[in-house]
C-alpha cells in the first residue's frame, strides 16, 4: 500500500437516481447517494492539486454512464472505481408528490453495491485522516472495527504511523426509531461526530415530527446523547442538521451553538429563490464539516464549512457545476471560500482563521 496524504473519504453509497414529478418527464441518471454528496461537500474545500487530499472509492455496475465517470474524474480526487461487469449500478426512484420539492418517496430499484471496509486493504484510502459513514447502529460498530483493524495491520506491516482517524457517522434514516436508541448510544461511543437530522433525532427518541422543529427539544435530545457518551474518550460532538433552523453543535466544552442556514426563508415562510432541491445537502454538510474540522480543530468553524458546503447542494437537482478559470475554480459560478467568508461574517465569527 502506498500512502499518499488522503484527508477525507466517504464510505457511503453512490446512486443513480430517477426523479419523477407529477405530469413531467422523469429525470434519469441523476448522481446521488450519501457518498456522492459527502464527497462533494469535502471537494468544495479541497482545491487542486488535490489527488493526495480527497479519496473516493465507488462501486458501479455495467450501466454506469461513461460521461458521469469522466465528470467525477474531473474533480481531481484519488478516484478508485470498482466496476461490477455482471450487475447493474445502485439505482433509486425518487418520486415527489408535487413540484415544490416537498413531500417525496424514495426506494432503491436495484440491489445495493456498497463499499465495504475490507475493500480498503492495500489501498491509499486506508490511510485517510477522516471517514464518513451512513449506517444503522448495528452495522456501524462492526464496520469501524474492521477499518481500524486493517489500519493497525497496515501500520505494523509497513512501520507506519497511522493515528486514529476522525469518524463522522450519520445514523441511517430507516434505523432512527426508539428500539434502536440504545444501539445508537452504544455506537456513538466509537465515533467522533454523530449527526442525525432533526427528524431522525426526534424519531430515535419517539418524539413527534412537530417536536423536531422545536429548538429546545432538539438541544435536549442532543444533550441526552452527549451525556451517554460520544467518542472513545467522551469528547465527541453531536451535530444536528435542523432544516429551516440551520444546525446546532453540542459538545461538552461549549454551550449548544446554533448556526443559521445559508439560505433563509422569507418573512412569510417562502423558500429562498436559490433553493431548488434539498436532496443531499445534509450529506454535503458533513463532508464539508470534516474538512473544516481537519483544518481548524474547531467544531463551530467546521459547522460553518458544513453550512456553506450544503448550500451548493441546494441550488440544483444533482451536483453543482464546476468550472475552472483564470481565477481558480468556481462552483455554480461562485468561489466557495468567498461564500465561506461571507457566511462567517454574517454569523459574527470575524476574519478567517
Amino acid at each position: 500500500m502506498n500512502t499518499p496524504s488522503i484527508s477525507f473519504t466517504s464510505l457511503g453509497l453512490v446512486v443513480l437516481d430517477e426523479i419523477r414529478f407529477p405530469n413531467q418527464e422523469p429525470l434519469l441518471d441523476i448522481l446521488g447517494g450519501s457518498g456522492a454528496y459527502a464527497t462533494l461537500g469535502a471537494r468544495l474545500f479541497l482545491r487542486p492539486p488535490l489527488s493526495h487530499t480527497l479519496g473516493w472509492m465507488i462501486r458501479t455496475g455495467n450501466d454506469f454512464p461513461k460521461l458521469m465517470e469522466e465528470r467525477l474524474r474531473s474533480w481531481g480526487a484519488t478516484l478508485i472505481v470498482e466496476r461490477e461487469a455482471d450487475k447493474p449500478s445502485t439505482r433509486g426512484l425518487l418520486e415527489y408528490k408535487d413540484t415544490t420539492f416537498g413531500p417525496k418517496h424514495f426506494t432503491y430499484t436495484t440491489p445495493l453495491l456498497p463499499v465495504h471496509d475490507s475493500y480498503l486493504e492495500n489501498n491509499p484510502l486506508l490511510a485517510a485522516k477522516a471517514y464518513h459513514y451512513l449506517e444503522p447502529p448495528q452495522e456501524m460498530q462492526s464496520r469501524l472495527s474492521t477499518l481500524l483493524s486493517l489500519r493497525n495491520e497496515a501500520a505494523d506491516a509497513l512501520d507506519l504511523d497511522l493515528p486514529r482517524p476522525f469518524i463522522i457517522w450519520e445514523p441511517a434514516p430507516y434505523a432512527c426509531k426508539p428500539e434502536n436508541l440504545q444501539p445508537c448510544l452504544d455506537a456513538a461511543h466509537a465515533v467522533d461526530v454523530l449527526s442525525p437530522n432533526h427528524l431522525e433525532l426526534a424519531a430515535l427518541f419517539g418524539e413527534s415530527p412537530a417536536k423536531a422543529h422545536d429548538k429546545a427539544t432538539i438541544e435536549a435530545l442532543a444533550r441526552r446523547i452527549l451525556d451517554s457518551g460520544v467518542g472513545p474518550d467522551g469528547t465527541g460532538t453531536v451535530v444536528v442538521r435542523a432544516g429551516e433552523n440551520g444546525s446546532v453543535v453540542v459538545a461538552r466544552d461549549l454551550p449548544p451553538t446554533w448556526l443559521p442556514p445559508f439560505y433563509t426563508a422569507g418573512p412569510d415562510g417562502e423558500q429562498h429563490s436559490k433553493v431548488v432541491d434539498p436532496t443531499g445537502a445534509g450529506n454535503a454538510f458533513l463532508g464539508a464539516y470534516a474538512v473544516g474540522y481537519l483544518r481548524t480543530e474547531n467544531a463551530i468553524e467546521a459547522a460553518c464549512y458544513g453550512t456553506v458546503g450544503g448550500s451548493f447542494a441546494l441550488e440544483q437537482v444533482g451536483m453543482p457545476e464546476l468550472v475552472f478559470g483564470g481565477d481558480g475554480e468556481l462552483w455554480n459560478g461562485e468561489d466557495v471560500f468567498v461564500r465561506l467568508a461571507e457566511y462567517r461574517e454574517a454569523v459574527g465569527l470575524g476574519a478567517l482563521v
